[in-house]
């Protein structure tokens, strides 16, 4: 059994802050919040059965559909399909992933800025 709270806040003031937060479709939006309402924890293996995601989407979306969000949730660090049990009555299983948050920019001569890093957010 699963014991502890994840703090959720966090990755949410990450998600609404970051630059590609315009960027997402309202579907990769709603699907984020759901697998981070059903997660324990962040780097872990989670599940959510397609049942409850077809109630929050309205209808049932496509295989393609849905690996089309999670590739998207995962080329902006958020999360990862590991798989699909079962499509239509089974589970998406899935990990969250650690937000990184990317410090870049450009100075005029077109380089990268000499203090330019990648911050783990591990206090999440």
């Amino acid at each position: 059994m699963k014991t502890g709270f994840m703090d959720k806040i966090k990755p949410l003031r990450y998600l609404s802050n970051a630059d590609f937060f315009p960027l997402l479709s309202n579907g990769e939006v709603k699907l984020y919040l759901l697998l981070l309402i059903n997660a324990s924890a962040v780097d872990t293996i989670e599940k959510i059965s397609l049942k409850q995601i077809k109630k929050a989407e309205g209808k049932m979306p496509s295989p393609s559909e849905l690996k089309a969000i999670m590739t998207s949730l995962e080329r902006y660090g958020l999360a990862v399909m590991e798989r699909v049990t079962e499509w239509p009555t089974g589970k998406l299983v899935f990990r969250l992933k650690r937000p990184v948050k990317c410090v870049t920019g450009v100075n005029k001569k077109g380089r990268g800025r000499k203090n330019d890093r990648k911050t783990n957010m591990s206090k999440l």
